[in-house]
């Protein structure tokens, strides 16, 4: 028992010296007085079809997520009620379904049924430009967002949505949420 409680605290001591060297190097990698980075310029344009594409169907699915300003503690957490003001966020993928391979050339567009008509919100894609280092272990090459702010004065309720995408090589896909109330972009007080 006692050795056993000696390895416990040797595990826990190495743990809290590599929480510190891990707080020291990222701390040293800020600039005193330098001024955060300017917002990111428009993406460029995807890159050229992969070797191998098209081979299958054009598959694609997603969810909702708040997507709060950084700072926000329920930053990228999926939901879909969100309140007026908010960000809400939509997330999908794209792939080639003959190679399992993200369909970078995939060009997706959020229809959101709202008051009586239907918003485009086109999407964009996150393989390409900055990404923020902090928040992703590696770029989200797989990943499509778009953003739509919640109005001031918008109607409480579920409203639908659907997500299109159309690839380089003239494939098409839709996604639809299930088809439960529940699941749908709700707008809460």
């Amino acid at each position: 028992m006692r050795v056993r409680v000696q390895q416990l605290v040797a595990t826990f001591v190495v743990f809290v010296a590599l929480m510190a060297v891990a707080v020291v190097s990222t701390s040293a990698r800020q600039v005193a007085g330098q001024a955060p980075a300017a917002a990111p310029a428009a993406p460029p344009p995807p890159p050229e079809p992969q070797a191998g594409h098209p081979s299958g169907k054009l598959v694609i699915w997603g969810d909702l997520a708040d997507m709060s300003r950084p700072g926000t503690p329920l930053r990228c957490f999926n939901t879909n009620r969100f309140r007026r003001g908010q960000r809400a966020g939509f997330r999908m993928t794209a792939v080639d379904g003959g190679t399992g391979q993200v369909e970078n050339t995939a060009e997706l567009v959020v229809h959101l049924n709202y008051g009586g008509r239907v918003i485009d919100i086109p999407m964009r894609w996150r393989g390409v430009g900055n990404f923020n280092a902090s928040e992703y272990s590696r770029r989200p090459s797989e990943m499509w967002t778009a953003v739509w702010e919640v109005p001031a004065d918008a109607s409480v309720g579920s409203f639908t949505y659907t997500v299109t995408a159309k690839d380089r090589f003239g494939r098409t896909a839709t996604f639809e949420p299930f088809p439960n109330n529940l699941t749908q972009f709700t707008v809460i007080e």
